[in-house]
């Protein structure tokens, strides 16, 4: 009898297999042979998840109590990769285990192939990630050129390619190999609550890679995407923080939110450029704190032919920028992102910035700059208050070698040169004449209740503007230097006959 029994039992359990998993949508991985004790490779076994979740029709494949090593993992449609609070799925440290994928569409050099990613989707919809578990790219172990396109060598954690309806809340992504996420074309994308802590070189009072090589973490990058909603992140990066791209001169980032974050790193935190194509439409940024950070604050560019209109930043504290607190440019750098692309005429115009606060600003000073024959347009600075360093006080920051700036004080550049063709970085100039503002070949820029300040000696006027059409400025309160005479120096400054005397 007991063992009639026994083989009852057997059977039951063989023909009930996977039912649990079914009924109440959820795979657990370890039901498919994943073990969380750090050393065994899981990517089988969460793959066979991943793949029966989405056969089924979608759920969420489940991972807990534990360390899950893994390689390159498929995400697919309508299924979440939930990650429980204390999970960690962790990436290994052998770059094999990182396929190059074939793709439809042409990556940043514009081939079609992707390399070394973590966790991938492409032509996807209905997918998440979430949980309050980590994700480890186990950045560390890698190394690879800080600049290839490819980032042979070095993985992402997350690169979703032409997908719809995605949503990443709450986890954790720390250590990656290279871009952190990386969203390229998607549509109706929600983050929410997450935090990355991918910063090598730490310590925002040495040199950028005083400690350990670079390896172009930016925090998050969204690439060519519409319907996006970006809200109550902590972004901690070893590249730019969080940076709007656009590859393709036919496609472009529109409909964009980004509020409630707080962001630090070693390249800028808020940022749209440099890889700018085709266009930067109806973007909002608001509610959040920019700190620590290497480069810019703020910087808004178009420099590969790309159109940049209607954009709205509001509500902004920054703290100990090295570069510039705000750096608005149009350029014509020109640089192709797809194969045989035509490149657009670059635009750059209707944007707002009001309400930002900042102190520790380094001395380079603030720039909103185009180029001869293709002016900025319809720019609006409203109640701005800004304390910068001083021009005697070392600057800190780098220039795109990652070589040291100069530390002393040099000449300030009284004759600023163009750069129609460079990198486009609030240090681009060196020493701006102003230490607050110098605006260049703009038109309708309006300067609405500024205030500026400075804490160590400072030899500059507080404002330069020179090839600028319709200039307003009310109510400005700056600091003024005893070493020159004017609090503001304009040239060639026409159609603005009721200029005020600043207070």
């Amino acid at each position: 009898m007991p063992g009639f029994f026994k083989i009852i039992l057997l059977c039951l359990t063989f023909a009930t297999a996977g039912f649990p998993q079914k009924t109440t949508g959820v795979w657990d991985v370890v039901a498919f042979g994943a073990k969380g004790d750090g050393k065994t490779m899981n990517t089988k076994a969460i793959q066979t998840a991943i793949d029966r979740c989405h056969a089924a029709g979608g759920g969420k494949v489940y991972l807990h109590n534990g360390q899950f090593l893994s390689g390159t993992i498929y995400l697919k449609s309508h299924v979440t990769l939930y990650v429980e609070a204390g999970a960690v799925l962790l990436g290994s440290a052998n770059v094999n285990d990182y396929p190059s994928t074939a793709s439809k569409y042409p990556a940043y050099g514009g081939e079609l192939v992707t390399e070394k990613m973590f966790i991938y989707a492409e032509d996807a919809r209905n997918i998440s990630i979430a949980g309050r578990g980590t994700i480890d790219g186990r950045g560390d172990d890698f190394n690879g050129p800080y600049l290839s396109p490819s980032f042979s060598g070095r993985p992402r954690i997350l690169h979703f390619r032409h997908c719809e309806d995605v949503q990443i809340r709450e986890v954790t992504l720390r250590n990656s190999g290279s871009w952190v996420q990386f969203y390229q074309s998607c549509k109706n994308l929600v983050i929410d609550g997450i935090t990355v802590d991918s910063r090598e070189n730490k310590d925002i009072e040495k040199f950028r890679h005083a400690d350990a090589k670079g390896r172009n973490t930016d925090g998050m990058d969204l690439v060519d995407c519409q319907l996006v909603r970006v809200s109550n992140c902590l972004i901690n990066s070893g590249d730019d923080a969080i940076c709007l791209k656009s590859l393709s001169p036919n496609e472009g980032c529109r409909d964009i939110t980004i509020t409630n974050c707080i962001v630090s790193s070693n390249a800028s935190g808020i940022k749209i450029g440099t890889e700018t194509s085709g266009f930067f439409e109806d973007i909002t940024v608001q509610n959040s704190t920019v700190f620590d950070t290497r480069v810019d604050a703020i910087s808004l560019m178009t420099v590969d032919g790309a159109r940049l209109e209607r954009i709205n930043i509001s509500n902004i504290s920054v703290r100990n920028i090295k570069g510039t607190a705000i750096f608005i440019r149009l350029g014509a750098r020109n640089r192709p992102y797809r194969k045989n692309a035509k490149i657009n005429t670059g635009i750059l115009k209707d944007i707002l910035i009001e309400n930002v606060q900042g102190t520790r600003i380094g001395g380079y000073g603030c720039s909103i700059t185009g180029i001869p024959g293709s002016p900025v347009e319809n720019i609006t600075l409203r109640q701005i208050r800004l304390t910068f360093d001083g021009s005697n006080k070392p600057l800190l920051g780098d220039d795109d070698r990652r070589q040291p700036v100069a530390t002393e004080p040099p000449a300030v550049n009284e004759v600023v040169p163009e750069k129609v063709e460079a990198y486009p970085r609030g240090e681009m100039f060196g020493r701006l004449p102003a230490y607050g503002f110098y605006i260049r070949h703009g038109r309708n820029i309006s300067l609405e209740n500024l205030a500026l300040d400075y804490v160590d000696e400072e030899n500059r006027p507080a404002l330069v503007a020179d090839d600028v059409d319709t200039l307003e400025i009310v109510g400005l309160k700056a600091k003024a230097s005893p070493n020159v005479p004017e609090l503001m120096q304009l040239k060639n400054v026409r159609n603005s006959p009721n200029l005020p005397k600043p207070n």
